[in-house]
C-alpha cells in the first residue's frame, strides 16, 4: 500500500487541461478559445467527475501546452497554481490532488502544490536524462533536493511527497539500461524520498510491460515504494496488473473517445472504479492491508 493515499491500490484520474496562459496554443488550435476562467471550470467539472465515480485521486497536467518547454515558464506556472488551487479548496479531503508540469518541471511542479495546497507530485524524469521530441530533459532530483531543504528551514511542516517516472513515455534513454537498473540508481541516488515509482507505456495511453511493473516493484518495495501504473490502465486489463502494482493513473481510456482532449466518460470512470472497488473487496492482497 502507498502510504500517501491511505486505501489499497489506488486509483489516479488525470485532468488534461487545455493550453494554459504563456503556451503556444492558448486561446488557439483544437481547443477552441478557453481562458483562465473555463480553465478552472474545466478542472472542476472533471475532477467532480472522477470524485462521483468513486476515484481516489485526481492530477492536473498542462497536457495542452505542447509543444512543451522543457521545463514551464511563469504564466504556465501562475496558471497552474490557480487551477490546483480551485481544485483543493473544492476536494481536498475527498480525493487528494497531485499536480504534473510538463515537460519536466518537477520544481514548478513542487511550487504549484506548495502554494495550492496540493498533495503531491508527479516529475517525469528525476533522474534520467532523456531525450524527446521536445529535446534533451535533464534530471529534477538536485533541483527538488535543494527545494525540499529551503520547504523545511521554513517550517514548512507539510511534506508534499514526490511520484517520480522512470524510463517515462515519450522518451528515449542516452544508454541502455534495465527497469532494475533506473529504479535501483534513482532510489539510490536521487537525494529525495520518492513515494512510488511509475511505469509507462511508449506513448500516451499504450499499455505498460507487466513484466516491467514486476521488475521495478521487485527493487522498490525493500525501500518501502510503491509502484504505480501510469498509461494504458482500463478495465479490459486492470486484472493483469492488479496483483502487481500498488496503484494505477487512469486516463485516456475513461475519456470521450478515448482522447485526452476530451472530458471524462463518467460511465467509463465509473466501471473502472467500480472494478476495483470489487477488487479490494475480494482480493487477497488488500485484505492483508
Amino acid at each position: 500500500m502507498i502510504k500517501l493515499f491511505g486505501i489499497c491500490k489506488p486509483l489516479i484520474g488525470v485532468i488534461h487541461l487545455p493550453p494554459l496562459p504563456g503556451a503556444p496554443l492558448y486561446m488557439e488550435g483544437p481547443y477552441d478559445k478557453v481562458g483562465l476562467e473555463e480553465l478552472v471550470e474545466y478542472a472542476l467539472r472533471e475532477a467532480r467527475s472522477y470524485a462521483e465515480s468513486g476515484f481516489d485521486a485526481v492530477i492536473v497536467e498542462n497536457y495542452g501546452d505542447n509543444p512543451y518547454p522543457p521545463r514551464p515558464g511563469p504564466l504556465q506556472v501562475a496558471a497552474m497554481t490557480r487551477v490546483a488551487t480551485e481544485l483543493a479548496k473544492k476536494y481536498r479531503g475527498e480525493m487528494l490532488i497531485g499536480v504534473n508540469m510538463l515537460r519536466n518541471g518537477g520544481l514548478e511542479a513542487l511550487a504549484v502544490a506548495y502554494a495550492s495546497n496540493a498533495d503531491f507530485i508527479r516529475v517525469n524524469s528525476l533522474c534520467e536524462t532523456r531525450i524527446t521530441p521536445e529535446g534533451v530533459i535533464e534530471p529534477e532530483s538536485r533541483r527538488l533536493s535543494t527545494a525540499f531543504k529551503l520547504l523545511k528551514m521554513y517550517g514548512s511542516e507539510r511534506r508534499i511527497k514526490v511520484l517520480a517516472d522512470i524510463d517515462v513515455k515519450h522518451s528515449y534513454p542516452l544508454a541502455r539500461y534495465t527497469i532494475r537498473d533506473l529504479a535501483k540508481e534513482c532510489l539510490d541516488r536521487s537525494g529525495i524520498p520518492v513515494e512510488a515509482l511509475i511505469l509507462t507505456g511508449r506513448l500516451t495511453g499504450d499499455e505498460v510491460s507487466a513484466g516491467d511493473v514486476e521488475e521495478a516493484a521487485s527493487v522498490a518495495r525493500p525501500y518501502g515504494v510503491g509502484v504505480v501504473v501510469g498509461s494504458g490502465v482500463s478495465t479490459a486489463n486492470l486484472a493483469r496488473y492488479w496483483h502487481i502494482a500498488d496503484g494505477f493513473i487512469v486516463g485516456s481510456s475513461v475519456k470521450v473517445g478515448g482522447s485526452p482532449r476530451r472530458p471524462v466518460d463518467f460511465e467509463k470512470a465509473k466501471a473502472i472504479a467500480s472494478l476495483a472497488q470489487q477488487y479490494r473487496k475480494y482480493g487477497e492482497e488488500c485484505r492483508e492491508v
